[in-house]
């Protein structure tokens, strides 16, 4: 069925800024808004909140009860993301058996928390699935950014999360991503040399990108605007659930034999299995798979024997996957990645892994 014009659905909205600028109760007038508060923000306020949260699994199961109840939760607020990422972080340290997100090196305690912040994500939109608004609240922090070719530097503002695997996600998922700050005018004595920051309590939302922050929306909404709900108010209106369509094979009509004697049709034999893989692998392990030292070659090995016993028959397919997922580029052989990316990600993950393998297998052309 094919149908026009605008829907109504759910948005999905981030709204960013420095310390106190009034993020928590800028959410708080959202309709019908319920918070899970992850670091006390609404402490003194007069709003619905959860429980507070003690873990991801906390967060994780307030954010299932939204989903499976829209006639009592209009908006879900998140306040705030960077509290949320504290708590990510903590379940990824409790399940490997850490002390430090990154006690495990080359970033890879950062990349099981980009994992457990996508399937956040995903719960997130089945919320929104549900015909209820989401607004994640986050603090912003400053960076400054380097141009070339000795053309100066700049500061901008940032989401105050991980700039290599949370931020990038928690950007893409949003329908709607504001920048909050306080208006600052630069004023010049009348020497015409000395400059003062005059003002500083306007305060004023961004909903398109700049050099100085990260900012969009889908909704026409003009570049600035007064830091008030009633301007954005009409994107958080009335929603309609999505429904989800589930796809179900037609079972095969049986015809009793009975029937197919009496009809002098021949029956059909049943197709007789081959015992053929769906990909035969080469007894051999190829060169990019082999390694001079004695305790990576092991590694590669094993690896192997694991891609071998899931009818992965070549190291492309894996390195596309690990690709993919930005750890290494795909023209890098196996043999070339860290011995601890073979064993803690490719071998002790090897079920996942092996998943987006048999992916890339299906969607092959031949």
């Amino acid at each position: 069925m094919i149908s026009r014009g605008p829907m109504p659905a759910a948005v999905g909205a981030v709204i960013y800024g420095t310390e106190g600028v009034g993020k928590t109760t800028f959410a708080s007038k959202a309709n019908g808004a319920v918070f899970i508060d992850t670091e006390g923000s609404t402490t003194h306020m007069d709003v619905a909140r959860f429980d507070p949260p003690r873990s991801l699994e906390d967060v994780t199961t307030d954010i299932q009860y939204a989903a499976e109840h829209p006639d009592e939760i209009k908006t879900l607020v998140i306040d705030t993301v960077d509290s949320l990422e504290k708590l990510i972080f903590r379940a990824v340290c409790k399940e490997k058996g850490l002390t430090n997100i990154e006690d495990m090196g080359y970033g890879k305690g950062y990349v099981y928390a980009k994992q457990k912040m996508q399937a956040l994500l995903e719960e997130l939109d089945k919320v929104k699935a549900a015909g209820i608004h989401v607004i994640l609240v986050c603090h912003s922090m400053i960076r400054k950014f380097e141009l070339p070719d000795e053309m100066g530097s700049y500061d901008r503002y940032m989401l105050k999360l991980n700039e290599k695997n949370i931020a990038p996600l928690v950007k893409e998922w949003a329908d709607l991503l504001l920048f909050v700050n306080y208006r600052t005018d630069i004023v010049t004595d009348s020497d015409g040399k000395t400059k003062k920051g005059k003002g500083g309590q306007k305060r004023i939302m961004y909903a398109n990108h700049s050099a100085c922050w990260d900012a969009k929306n889908r909704f026409g909404l003009p570049d600035e605007m007064p830091f008030e709900f009633d301007q954005v108010a009409h994107i958080f209106g009335k929603t309609e659930p999505r429904p989800v369509k589930v796809e179900q094979e037609k079972p095969a009509e049986r015809v009793p034999a009975k029937a197919i004697v009496e009809t002098g049709e021949k029956v059909p034999e049943p197709p007789k299995k081959s015992g053929k893989k769906k990909a035969e692998a080469p007894a051999e392990r190829p060169e990019s798979m082999k390694s001079d030292d004695p305790e990576k070659d092991a590694l590669l090995e094993k690896l192997w024997g694991m891609m071998q016993a899931s009818d992965v028959p070549d190291p492309l397919i894996v390195q596309g996957v690990v690709a993919e997922k930005e750890y290494y580029d795909i023209i890098v052989p196996i043999r070339d990645y860290e011995k601890d990316f073979i064993s803690d990600v490719l071998i002790e993950a090897w079920a996942q892994v092996n998943d987006l393998c048999q992916t890339k297998i299906h969607d092959l052309p031949f």
